[in-house]
């Protein structure tokens, strides 16, 4: 998965990804969410270069993120659960 296409993932269902000091760090928070659940923040690291590929155990860190708190998301998002 590239690094924009994350971004974009993480954004579309609600979370904010801020870049960090080191080139390719990214912070993932959700202000919203934060305030229902013990969730604070992620991060997640994309290679070098011009939209690089994200390492296969970042992206598979956001899915278990996603998938932990699946029903406050769509309940934030006003789908049902």
């Amino acid at each position: 998965m590239r690094c924009a296409d994350l971004q974009k993932t993480l954004e579309a269902i609600g979370f904010e990804v801020k870049d960090r000091k080191k080139p390719g760090h990214k912070v993932v928070y959700h202000s919203r969410l934060s305030e229902m659940s013990e969730f604070t923040t992620t991060s997640y690291t994309c290679g070098h270069g011009k939209n690089p590929q994200v390492k296969p155990a970042y992206v598979k860190k956001m899915l278990g993120v996603i998938r932990r708190y699946e029903s406050e998301l769509k309940e934030l998002n006003g789908e049902k659960t």
